[in-house]
């Protein structure tokens, strides 16, 4: 009887050793991943990370949009020299980390841009996905004492929000369109208007 009681106690014990590590949680912001500029300017993504495992922590190590580059290219945000480390984790870390796309800040904020060519067309939608590249660590990054030869949980992985960007006109070009096309519309109310008995 203690043979069978020991040999379960091994199978359990090497059952919880043998479990995945928690898959974090990951949103872009905006929510729908819908971004739309003008071509020449640039757009970009937040996030919203959450990773509620007990005793590991994840970093966010680089991103990359598989959107077509015909009309732009992307800029990954996470891998570029000066980025903040964004961990997420239990204390003194926080389960939570969310970051607003800001590309003016220095360093860069948010997971990366898109930056649409001054002769992409209008009207142009460039449909993908942000894949965002993780590592989990059994020890918190920040820690002085953080080694990540002995703590790598996990090296390399991944996760997927869907993205797209939209080309559209400047709001300025909208109005001097709008205003431009006034006196065509104006003719036409006129001559409906003299046509009418």
């Amino acid at each position: 009887m203690k043979q069978i009681t020991l040999s379960f106690l091994i199978a359990a014990a090497f059952a919880v050793c043998a479990q995945p590590a928690p898959v974090p949680a990951l949103a872009v912001i905006p929510a729908n991943g819908n971004v739309a500029g003008a071509p020449g300017t640039a757009v970009g993504w937040g996030f919203n990370l959450t990773y509620s495992a007990p005793s590991d922590w994840v970093v966010l190590t680089g991103s990359e949009f598989t959107g077509s580059p015909v009309y732009g290219t992307y800029v990954d945000y996470l891998s570029l020299l000066n980025a903040p480390l964004y961990v997420a984790g239990p204390s003194p870390e926080s389960s939570t980390v969310q970051e607003a796309w800001n590309p003016s800040s220095n360093p860069r904020l948010g997971l990366g841009e898109f930056d649409i060519n001054s002769t992409a067309a209008i009207g142009a939608h460039i449909t993908g996905d942000i894949v965002v590249h993780y590592s989990v660590f059994s020890q918190d990054p920040n820690d002085p004492n953080f080694d990540p030869d002995t703590s790598t949980v996990v090296a390399d992985a991944t996760l997927t929000e869907p993205a797209q960007v939209n080309v559209s006109p400047e709001p300025g070009s909208l109005f001097m369109m709008s205003t431009a096309l006034l006196p065509f519309a104006f003719a036409g109310w006129r001559r409906r208007k003299a046509k009418q008995p």
